[in-house]
């Protein structure tokens, strides 16, 4: 009986793949890649613009959120001075 106390791996296998030069797809590649270049910035260009307006809205939201909670402090000081005092 063997005793062994490492096992070794087994090895890599060579996973060669030719890699051949075709012109005419690298041409098509090229004439979609240009075509398709301004759809990709029109798109990039009204990502950002919704962007834009939600961080708009949350910013007004946020400002809006602050005002309120000022306006519930000043009425529940005014309700202890009016319970304690009077």
């Amino acid at each position: 009986m063997k005793i062994v106390a490492f096992k070794t791996g087994k090895p890599r296998p060579f996973n060669y793949r030719p890699i051949f030069y075709d012109q005419k797809k690298e041409e098509m590649e090229e004439l979609m890649k240009r075509y398709k270049e301004p759809e990709e910035a029109e798109n990039e260009r009204f990502k950002a613009k919704i962007r834009g307006s939600w961080r708009r809205k949350e910013s007004e939201t946020k400002k809006m959120s602050n005002r309120t909670f000022y306006i519930y402090i000043i009425i529940a000081l005014a309700l202890l001075y009016y319970i304690f005092l009077k």
